[in-house]
């Protein structure tokens, strides 16, 4: 019997080292999208005489979410996104906050500052490094007030892998049970047992 419990012991020990050195390896991936800022829009006063034009401007923000699962509690995850556009910025908000901003299809049309920023923002530089928990996000995307629509190109990456935390107890744990799996327990000398009999 013990025979059997030293392979099923050995095999589980395999599958958790595998499971360990895969996951402290981790996993990445990387892709580009197409950032959106609405142009402003310009109301014409009431009284040219006295009155100015009153121009409104908006952040846009990305229909697409940003999905980082449950899973991921586990892991150190790491995202990195750059652009190469001048004066504007990237940000990133809880895909809940597009219930304060206008549906415009193919992206989101936000009053500035109607949504909270995670990571990002204005000062932000051209880059942003950003270290997410589980949940759904959104791209945000702002910059210098202008009249025209404003698209750029954002690359991101993401690297992902278990936490060390987890990590060094798989490793112990498959240590022992493949010591077990390859001394098994200690047995009892026959004639001991013969003798307490």
């Amino acid at each position: 019997m013990q025979t059997y419990i030293r392979i099923g012991a050995g095999v589980l020990a395999v599958i958790l080292a595998i499971g360990a050195y895969v996951g402290i390896e981790g996993i990445s991936d990387n892709d580009e999208e197409t950032a959106t800022i609405p142009p402003c829009s310009i109301v014409d006063a009431l009284l040219p005489v006295i009155g100015e034009d009153e121009m409104t401007c908006y952040w846009g923000m990305s229909a697409d979410i940003l999905n980082i699962p449950d899973e991921a509690a586990a892991a150190d995850v790491l995202v990195q996104i750059s652009w190469q556009k001048n004066n504007v910025w990237i940000g990133i908000a809880e895909a809940g906050q597009s219930d304060n901003c206008e549906d415009k299809g193919s992206y989101f049309r936000c009053d500035k500052d109607s949504v909270t920023l995670l990571a990002g923002g204005p000062n932000s530089g051209g880059q942003l490094k950003w270290s997410p928990t589980p949940g759904d996000y959104r791209f945000v995307a702002g910059g210098d007030d202008s009249e025209q629509l404003k698209s750029f190109t954002v690359a991101w990456s993401f690297d992902a892998g278990l936490r060390w935390g987890l990590a060094v107890p798989l490793f112990l744990l498959a240590g022992c049970l493949g010591v077990f799996a390859a001394v098994g327990l200690p047995s009892r000398d026959p004639e001991e047992a013969e003798a307490e009999d």
